[in-house]
């Protein structure tokens, strides 16, 4: 009996992991987060940080499930807590749906950095603060611990999409490689063909591709982002895609996720339509592997690279609310100046993305998520 029904939850666990996002960015990490999930009737207990009581509570009422996948860089990595990846999935049982909402790690948004100041930062880094204890050491404490990374950046992200987010799941780059290895890679549909010469070279980012440290200084002094990035070309190797069904491993995966700099499908917005067709091709090799015929033995494939908890009563249940999910519609949605943003230059000269009615006014954006999910 119990096969049976994990036979209806394992393709919604494999169409989410392939996000990584962008780390994307997510791994079977998501088998650890469904032990956090709860059905409805479940929600009355869950207590939410104070600051989130404004959020629009009819989401409870119509969205099961609402989770964070947050995809970063990790140790090795600079900025290894700034996530690469931000999305937002929604499972409606009622309409059978799954939305996908990705989230331009550029956007300007107010970031709590103690219960009595907030600051504006990019997005991206409110995983990073939530985890750094030492240099912000008086957040209120859901923000603080193993956790806080998760819990803040879902705090920012219900702030914005005015949808209280209930649970989150992160990995870093080598996990989300790794997994995609041990699936023997995935065939993913590249839409449009790309160039991207200027993707980083693991262990170059400090070369001085032949430049005195004066040159360097000058060049820091007086460039920054990309415009100072390009001046250093060693640092950087050239990626191609061609249009078609490509058959990727982990490194290949996450270049395609990653890449930024393509000059026809730069930018966060065409990699968040690229990181949803990998979820896609994710879910699809996982259910084509055969997974559900042998469930114990290919979870066993992934010791050592996922970290899970997760009993059969709480698998029972998810799944009394949940029920074929190869019925479900997937809608991706995504945030980008063609709808419902605009961009600009912060006070300190970053580049940022900002609601079209000014930064901090989120209606419109709210309002655009409520009409697509």
């Amino acid at each position: 009996m119990l096969l049976r029904r994990l036979k209806g939850l394992l393709p919604l666990v494999f169409l989410l992991v392939g996000v990584f996002f962008t780390s994307a960015y997510i791994s079977f990490w998501l088998l650890s987060s469904l032990n956090l999930l709860a059905p409805k009737e479940k929600f009355k207990n869950i207590q939410e940080p104070k600051t989130d009581k404004a959020l629009d509570s009819d989401f409870l009422e119509i969205v099961s499930y609402n989770l964070l996948l947050l995809g970063y860089g990790g140790a090795e990595h600079e900025g290894s807590y700034l996530t690469d990846v931000l999305m937002l999935v929604h499972i409606n049982t009622s309409d059978k749906k799954i939305s996908l909402t990705s989230i331009p790690r550029d956007l300007w948004v107010e970031i709590p950095l103690r219960s009595d100041l907030s600051e504006y930062r990019k997005i991206n880094e409110a995983f990073a603060i939530g985890n750094d204890d030492n240099k912000y050491p008086l957040k209120e404490s859901q923000f603080r611990g193993k956790s806080g990374g998760g819990n803040l950046a879902k705090h920012v992200v219900g702030k914005v999409l005015g949808i209280p987010v209930n649970y989150f799941v992160a990995v870093d780059f080598d996990g989300f490689r790794k997994v995609i290895d041990v699936l023997g890679g995935v065939e993913v549909e590249v839409e449009i063909p790309f160039d991207d010469y200027f993707y980083p070279v693991k262990g170059k980012e400090n070369e001085s591709c032949g430049k005195t440290s004066e040159e360097i200084a000058n060049l820091t002094r007086t460039l920054s982002g990309f415009e100072l990035e390009k001046e250093f070309k060693c640092r950087y190797e050239h990626l191609h895609f061609d249009k078609g069904k490509i058959l990727m491993d982990g490194e290949m995966a996450l270049r395609f996720v990653r890449s930024r700099h393509s000059e026809t499908q730069g930018g966060d917005f065409s990699r968040s339509v690229r990181q949803q067709a990998l979820l896609l091709a994710v879910g699809k090799k996982a259910l084509s592997l055969g997974a559900l015929n042998n469930i114990s033995s290919f979870i066993r494939q992934f010791e050592g690279l996922v970290k899970y908890e997760i009993d059969e009563d709480e698998i029972t249940s998810i799944l009394r609310e949940i029920d074929d999910i190869l019925d479900y519609k997937i809608v991706p949605i995504n945030l980008s100046e063609d709808n419902v943003l605009t961009f600009g230059k912060s006070d300190s000269g970053q580049f940022i993305l900002f609601p079209k009615e000014g930064i901090g006014s989120w209606e419109g954006v709210q309002k655009f998520i409520k009409d697509k999910i």
